[in-house]
């Protein structure tokens, strides 16, 4: 399944300022999804919103949760399910 994730922290749990914080959390989490075999199709960050933005493709809720453990305790992470909008649109036209 492929998920939109949001991770919305705040200026206070921003480790924007010190490097060695910011290494070790966001700067790790990619690497943390993969090593849980999640499929990153996608990453963005909003820096003065303090938001990041990832679309990830795995059929484990747990390879999510144990993926996002470097930012988990930075913020809060939504997780929504979504699919292809051409493809939902294509299925519904045909009666499925």
């Amino acid at each position: 399944m492929i998920f939109h994730v949001t991770h919305t922290h705040n200026e206070l749990t921003c480790p924007i300022h010190d490097p060695e914080t910011l290494l070790n959390s966001f700067g790790k989490a990619l690497e943390s999804l993969e090593n849980e075999s999640v499929n990153i199709i996608g990453a963005w960050v909003d820096g003065p919103g303090h938001q990041l933005f990832f679309v990830i493709e795995t059929d484990s809720a747990d390879a999510i949760h144990n993926g996002l453990k470097p930012i988990i305790d930075r913020g809060t992470a939504r997780i929504q399910p979504v699919t292809d909008m051409q493809a939902r649109i294509q299925d519904i036209a045909a009666g499925n």
